[in-house]
């Protein structure tokens, strides 16, 4: 059983027995693992010391062949993102960028989706208020252009015919749509000049400018979460997104 050290993220920890913890790891050089950190809740513990959701460290795991849970040995947490937890709709934010991760990624390496991970948490981490939305926004967006689906802005996503803007965007097409392939019946999105300017900025993890105010940052988590259940998620259920969505919507309407 060989131990391996790698960078790791925490997207989920379950409590197992009174001492022992099950968590699951978005890994750089290994993909998802899921691992037996026994005695993590004792105090003082050395393998449960910044075990905790969203933390980013290097991961000590003995790994196990022909079995899906691994010993984790150690954990060293290079950092906690406790900003995370000071509101409701970032932490929600985070969530659901996770739950990205758990449900999405695959189970293979995959060190671009990791880099992306990591820097969407950063980032969300030490955004300021007023930059919280974008934060989340550009975060998602481009796990989700890892994971192969960015959306076309600039062609259309069924001919590859260049568009101008306003854009007509079809969430399960998969981006801009040209005046041939917009008469189907589907329910589309305007986008305007601005809007798409917007979104580009996102897919490259810019802030827009102007920043997005409360009801267009509603409009563009909207547009993510619909372009998500078509490409990303195949069916399989993600109340981290809705959460967020609620919980940002809450927030801004308070």
């Amino acid at each position: 059983m060989p131990l391996i050290a790698t960078p790791a993220i925490v997207l989920k920890v379950t409590p197992y027995s009174e001492t022992s913890k099950i968590v699951r790891l978005l890994t750089r050089d290994h993909g998802l693992v899921s691992a037996l950190a026994r005695g993590a809740r004792r105090p003082r513990s050395p393998t449960g010391a910044g075990l905790d959701l969203f933390a980013s460290g290097v991961a000590a795991v003995r790994m196990k062949p022909q079995t899906d849970l691994q010993n984790l040995t150690g954990f060293d947490c290079t950092r906690a993102h406790a900003n995370l937890a000071g509101d409701m709709a970032r932490f929600g934010a985070a969530a659901a960028l996770t739950e990205l991760a758990l449900k999405c990624a695959p189970a293979e390496p995959h060190p671009e989706l990791f880099e992306r991970l990591a820097e969407g948490l950063d980032a969300l981490d030490r955004a300021g208020s007023d930059e919280a939305d974008a934060a989340a926004l550009s975060a998602c967006w481009r796990f989700v252009g890892a994971l192969g689906f960015e959306p076309a802005l600039d062609a259309c996503a069924v001919c590859g015919t260049p568009v101008a803007a306003p854009v007509t965007f079809s969430a399960v097409q998969g981006g801009a749509l040209c005046k041939a392939h917009r008469g189907d019946g589907e329910r589309h999105t305007k986008l305007g000049e601005a809007d798409r300017d917007a979104l580009r900025a996102l897919l490259d993890g810019r802030w827009p400018d102007p920043p997005l105010d409360a009801r267009h940052a509603a409009s563009h988590r909207r547009l993510l979460m619909t372009f998500i259940r078509h490409h990303v998620a195949e069916d399989r259920p993600m109340p981290a997104l809705v959460f967020w969505d609620r919980e940002s919507w809450n927030a801004t309407s308070s």
